[in-house]
């Protein structure tokens, strides 16, 4: 790996277009939450409140990951493969692809299990997220070994936890279509892991000792 491309700038220019589209879908939601809000003010509808308080925790992960793209450190090393970079955007984002389907019209029952998995699995992501904190990343790459906190039991925390959100997210929108995304958006997250596993043995020495001692994913199943 080049100097430059050790330095923050580089860092920075190469995570500008996500900055970008993550800035863009905070734009986005704010005009979303004042509406749920208002709702909410005129009727103090429970369902309102908590689909206003999703939108709300939607909001502060994009607005916390774009965060951590301003603050983290330089990587140490990086996956020179395409492939690599691919699947780790398109895991990343794939979720979006709901939007391009038609909403439903949810129970009262399912709009609320809608929005409390999309805020718990939210909630979550901020937890992990800021525990990364300057090793944050979305492409393969080793910028600190993280094994405290919610990563002492599970390689990929995170991964888990967005799947709650994308969960809660996936009912708003029409079948099966919503539920093949999801399907998508959970395999993606495989081969994301292989690399990211790969980076982190190849630059950590005690990385192989740590998932000798941690599952994947999913406590006591992978």
């Amino acid at each position: 790996m080049s100097n430059f491309q050790r330095t923050k700038l580089y860092d920075l220019l190469a995570a500008s277009p996500l900055i970008v589209w993550y800035g863009l879908a905070v734009a986005g939601l704010v005009p979303q939450i004042a509406d749920t809000w208002r709702t909410y003010g005129s009727s103090h509808d429970t369902v309102a409140g908590l689909s206003a308080l999703s939108l709300v925790a939607s909001l502060v992960f994009l607005a916390l990951q774009i965060v951590l793209f301003l603050v983290r450190r330089p990587p140490e090393r990086f996956s020179e493969s395409v492939w690599s970079r691919i699947v780790a955007l398109l895991g990343a984002n794939a979720a979006l692809a709901f939007l391009a389907l038609g909403r439903v019209t949810m129970s009262a029952t399912l709009a609320s299990i809608s929005a409390v998995l999309v805020i718990l699995g939210s909630l979550l992501s901020i937890y992990v997220a800021l525990w990364l904190g300057r090793s944050f990343s979305i492409l393969p790459q080793a910028r600190k070994l993280v094994t405290s906190g919610p990563y002492k039991f599970v390689r990929h925390p995170l991964y888990l936890v967005e799947w709650i959100a994308n969960l809660g997210i996936m009912l708003e929108f029409r079948e099966p279509w919503a539920l093949l995304i999801m399907c998508g958006v959970i395999a993606m997250q495989f081969p994301r892991m292989y690399f990211e596993e790969k980076i982190l043995s190849e630059t950590y020495p005690t990385y192989r000792e740590y998932q000798a001692r941690t599952v994947r994913l999913i406590p006591g199943i992978y």
